[in-house]
């Protein structure tokens, strides 16, 4: 290999002259070049698709969320997010069992308030609580997830009724038994008959009531209205009536009048809930309110967890790249120990030849970037195509990806180089 310079070597002949002898190297050995980059690539790979992932499933999420406004916020009789069911060993019982339940006639309470527009009470009974729920037309049988709700909830959530018409003020207020069912519980129980005007069946088992089939919701398009289906929607004082709603579920959905402060109406609202729960002050809070700012935040926690794991598989795939690296790069200065000798006789720095080994080991490390950058693109056009998940590719992940792969070059050519820019020229010139 030709010595392509002497005492001082710029900036960019020594880039270029790195840039050249990593391609040289490459070609000279392809299996082992080809083997040192490919945790690099693999590392890279990890965290573009799954950086697409979350940053799509976000979207989806922020998505399901912003049809029912941002400012509508819910009233709870306990703080989910603060733990779940668990509480302090010295508690005889959790928040969730503490804290007495809701008072459905609260909502009409809460829905006078000032800059409050509606109030209404709600409940959603699935597996999870008290047993699982069937619906049912015959010997045809569905297991599904029942809401109760008020007869505005179209009003706070999007959606559309493809196929009759949603229960009206009167129809709650009176607690007539009629339903509201999505697609799947109406392909699952009538197949290609039209469901509305028809009986079915709801309840756990054998116990049940009758109710008449008035309307075919479909919810709003996102990731997870895909995932969410065999649901059923009821007034919520007939699920009361009939089915026998664990008061423990029961929360508010409360919506603020357009244009009304957020702020004043989670005020009134928090104030009106602690007298009507007749605490005295300064008494803890028996009751939490949630914010959809609150539930983004919450949901971006839990991605958070999936962002971290991430982290740790794409930092295994760099280290074994970075390991190759040292491997290569301690090669390439044995291969080369006379080039080093002469290009030191003739007055070369120390500081040009670790320069030009870490910027060879870089652009290893750089090219496996690439190339993961690469085949994690086919992927996420290909989770994309294939699957009901949206992919999207975040700018910062790219930028992280290139600026991670270098690094590792970087990091771990560090020891090679050092010990090529340390040779003895005489001994290095005698070396064969």
């Amino acid at each position: 290999m030709s010595v392509r310079g002497s005492a001082g070597m710029g900036f960019f002949a020594t880039m270029a002259e790195g840039i050249a002898v990593a391609f040289d190297s490459l070609g000279a050995n392809k299996v082992r070049s080809g083997l040192t980059i490919l945790g690099v690539t693999i590392g890279v790979l990890v965290v573009m698709v799954m950086a697409a992932v979350i940053t799509g499933i976000n979207k989806s999420f922020e998505e399901a969320m912003s049809p029912n406004g941002i400012a509508t916020f819910y009233v709870q009789h306990w703080d989910f997010t603060s733990g779940g069911f668990s509480g302090p060993l010295d508690e005889e019982e959790p928040a969730f069992f503490r804290n007495p339940p809701l008072d459905p006639e609260w909502a009409r309470d809460l829905g006078r308030l000032p800059g409050i527009q509606s109030a209404a009470p709600m409940v959603e009974m699935n597996s999870d609580f008290g047993g699982a729920y069937e619906a049912s037309v015959g010997s045809d049988r569905a297991e599904i997830s029942f809401l109760g709700v008020g007869a505005d909830y179209l009003e706070i959530y999007s959606g559309d009724v493809v196929s009759g018409r949603w229960f009206t003020h009167s129809e709650a207020q009176r607690r007539v038994p009629v339903a509201v069912i999505d697609s799947a519980v109406a392909v699952d129980l009538f197949g290609q008959r039209d469901p509305v005007g028809r009986d079915i069946r709801i309840g756990q088992g054998r116990d049940g009531a009758m109710f008449q089939v008035i309307g075919v919701y479909r919810l709003p398009a996102n990731l997870f209205a895909g995932l969410a289906t065999h649901y059923v929607w009821v007034p919520f004082a007939t699920a009361d009536k009939y089915l026998g709603i664990w008061d423990r579920t029961i929360s508010f959905i409360v919506r603020p009048e357009p244009g009304a402060d957020a702020q004043a109406a989670l005020d009134v609202t928090y104030a009106r809930m602690r007298q009507l729960r007749r605490l005295e002050p300064g008494e803890e809070d028996d009751f939490a309110i949630l914010t959809q700012d609150q539930l983004l935040s919450l949901w971006g926690q839990l991605t958070g967890v999936l962002f971290a794991a991430m982290m740790g598989l794409s930092s295994i795939g760099l280290m074994v790249g970075g390991v190759g690296v040292i491997g290569i790069m301690m090669i390439s200065v044995t291969e080369r120990t006379k080039e080093i000798g002469l290009r030191k006789a003739m007055g070369g720095r120390r500081r040009d030849i670790m320069w030009q080994f870490l910027v060879e080991a870089s652009t290893l490390t750089l090219l496996g970037g690439a190339v993961g950058l690469l085949l994690g693109g086919g992927l996420v056009w290909a989770v994309n195509q294939l699957t009901p998940l949206t992919a999207i590719v975040p700018l910062w992940s790219i930028v992280a990806a290139l600026v991670a792969s270098a690094l590792t070059g970087i990091g771990f050519g560090l020891y090679p180089a050092s010990r090529a820019a340390r040779l003895d020229p005489i001994e290095a010139l005698r070396y064969e």
